[in-house]
């Protein structure tokens, strides 16, 4: 079956030209439309990347926006706990330190914010994209 699969990358130099077209009810193009809008693409984008099984992913919503938002509030208030660190004095800071039961759930909720963070950046950084060789895209 990968024989009869033809190399369809596009070189540098090449661009599309041919148009190839589908008949659709006005609400499955109203459809089409809106998941293009949803991921940031145009509706040639959006269908040639499903037509090599590839998921577009959809963009941030509002409410996606202000989460990522929050988060760097989030951020914002760990520089400033840093800066609060650095502020003290060694002894104080030791003192601090020294208390387990304090540190231990400080660093697990540190944890939490962290995992959180990292889990929220991993699914919204990669933009969505042609693929360009589709014989990559099924390994």
């Amino acid at each position: 079956m990968k024989e009869d699969i033809v190399n369809t990358s596009t070189s540098p130099k090449e661009t599309r030209s041919v148009f190839v077209g589908a008949k659709v009810t006005p609400s499955q193009r109203d459809h089409i439309k809106s998941l293009a809008e949803q991921c940031g693409m145009t509706v040639s984008d959006y269908i040639l990347s499903c037509a090599y099984n590839f998921k577009p992913k959809a963009r941030l919503t509002k409410e996606e926006a202000a989460l990522l938002q929050n988060l760097d509030n989030c951020r914002s208030d760990l520089v400033k706990y840093t800066s609060a660190l650095h502020g003290m004095s060694t002894k104080q800071r030791m003192v601090m330190f020294n208390q387990i039961p304090f540190m231990v759930g400080w660093l697990g909720e540190l944890s939490n914010v962290a995992e959180g963070v990292y889990q929220f950046l991993e699914a919204v950084k990669e933009k969505n994209r042609i693929p360009s060789n589709p014989q990559s895209e099924e390994k």
